[in-house]
């Protein structure tokens, strides 16, 4: 991203422009996040859902709005949401065949 001088708002602060540095970066599923500074990381990793517009689903790589209601999961300590309880099962079935986005 720095080579191609791609620059990202930060999700807490759009209007301050996120740090493209490995320590200020969230994964959410195969969802990445950059923040402006570790204050802004912090407040995302306590409840991304409050920031968090779309996320892929990892089963299907179909973009989603999560809510409230979207499953979650932990899986190789990386958090993961759901477009439906039916992705949810066939991750549940097979969560290595998902670890890593298709395409990637």
């Amino acid at each position: 991203m720095k080579a191609l001088d791609i620059q990202v708002a930060d999700p807490i602060e759009p209007r301050r422009q996120a740090s493209v540095d490995s320590s200020l970066r969230v994964f959410v599923g195969h969802d990445i996040f950059y923040f402006a500074d570790a204050a802004s990381r912090a407040r995302f990793v306590k409840d991304p859902l409050r920031y968090c517009r779309r996320l892929t689903d990892p089963v299907t790589q179909e973009r989603f709005r999560p809510t409230r209601r979207s499953r979650p999961l932990e899986q190789g300590g990386r958090a993961y949401w759901f477009a439906s309880d039916s992705t949810y099962r066939v991750f549940m079935a097979m969560p290595d065949s998902f670890a890593v986005r298709k395409g990637m």
